[in-house]
């Protein structure tokens, strides 16, 4: 049974740190040399509070790792087609992005994260055309490798001659090339940006590895799209710099092994990024499984297609165990019930039942030695329903 409260899916939007957008100053469409600029207001409880300063959207400029999220349902109808063209298309994507189909409205919703050596990009984009014309690589002179996961609807790619039709799956392209991404519907799709000077250094021939299709089930892309994704839908990461350079070669390390890592490099990538997106990939299956009774560790294992030893190491090397994972997670779940209205009319017994304990008694006992008291004391506490409950 999946737990609709489980960490890994994306927060209400009053129940998450969030970038809104609220007003756009848009410079250059009157004509001043200035990067368009814009109002965030960031809130971690109820509705965005109000801005007070302007901070730039160049996410590619952003080198903290902060999340960034935006969407076109935060600004006027009429001023999406300037700011997603003149704005994003050049400062963000570094491409020209063709008028909309007529009467298609443009609709964007997405979130982004830069380091020095790693972009990622992950959103939902209305049907366009966005090009990477010989202006724009003269201009900016930027050569990074495209690893371009297509996610949802169908999607073309088109440069060095060769044109691929694909809806699941990836294709490599090179900044330092033309190129044209056509969207014929809505559609999904994440982004991993990286220096030709580090990729190359990790994959054999890269330049003949671009334009050619990545099938949708290579595992290692399986587990390099949940890994990103993750990035970019859990909470802000306030992590030390060294751990924020752990992240890009992990990613890094997924992004060589997909394509073809030289020995050495996936070596290394074996050591380093695969466990840690495994890890990962684990712990979203149980919070997604939680409320299985009889979920086990032989279960994650055939998910991961890996052996029961193998995941437990991996739990392992994150300080934990399954169980213990497990467990926590069970209780965490059933005290965020405890504490919503919602739940209210639910009696202890059947939130145990439904966060997957068998055990009423047991489920009591961890959870007081968790929290230092009983379900009934938080739920009093909380006040949301009969105290008798």
């Amino acid at each position: 049974m999946a737990n609709p409260l489980h960490n890994n899916s994306r927060p209400a939007a009053n129940e998450r740190t969030v970038v809104r957008v609220a007003r756009i100053c848009y410079a250059r469409m009157r004509g001043a040399d200035t990067v368009a600029t814009l109002s965030c207001a960031v809130s971690s409880r109820g509705r965005p509070r109000h801005i007070k300063e302007e901070t730039s959207i160049r996410m590619t400029d952003r080198n903290d790792f902060s999340l960034v999220r935006f969407s076109t349902d935060d600004l006027a109808e009429k001023d999406r087609t300037a700011i997603w063209r003149e704005h994003f298309g050049p400062s963000v994507f570094k491409v020209e992005i063709e008028p909309a189909p007529p009467n298609t409205p443009v609709k964007v919703d997405m979130a982004a994260r830069s380091l020095p050596g790693l972009q990622l990009l992950s959103g939902l984009y209305t049907p366009g055309r966005m090009i990477r014309t010989r202006r724009l690589i003269a201009e900016d002179g930027n050569d990074d490798f495209i690893l371009r996961i297509n996610t949802s609807g169908a999607a073309t790619v088109a440069a060095a001659g060769r044109k691929i039709d694909y809806a699941c799956g990836a294709v490599l392209t090179n900044a330092a090339e033309v190129s044209a991404f056509d969207r014929p519907s809505f559609g999904g799709s994440t982004v991993v940006r990286i220096p030709r000077s580090i990729l190359s250094a990790l994959v054999i021939d890269i330049d003949d590895i671009a334009m050619r299709p990545i099938p949708g089930e290579t595992n290692t892309l399986k587990l390099l799209l949940g890994y990103a994704n993750a990035l970019l839908t859990d909470v802000p990461l306030a992590s030390p710099p060294e751990l924020r350079h752990l992240i890009v070669s992990q990613i890094t390390d997924l992004v060589a092994l997909t394509l073809r890592a030289t020995r050495d490099a996936a070596h290394i990538a074996e050591g380093r990024g695969v466990p840690a997106a495994r890890l990962h990939a684990a712990k979203g299956y149980v919070m997604e499984n939680s409320g299985r009774q009889n979920l086990s560790v032989a279960d994650v294992a055939r998910h991961l297609g890996v052996s029961n030893r193998h995941v437990q190491r991996l739990f392992e090397s994150d300080g934990t165990t399954f169980s213990t994972f497990l467990l926590d997670y069970r209780v965490a779940c059933a005290y965020r019930m405890l504490c919503r209205p919602q739940y209210g009319h639910w009696d202890v017994g059947k939130i145990a039942g439904y966060v997957g304990f068998s055990d009423l008694s047991y489920f009591g006992r961890c959870f007081r030695k968790i929290h230092g008291s009983t379900p009934r004391d938080i739920r009093r506490a909380d006040g949301n329903s009969d105290p008798l409950n």
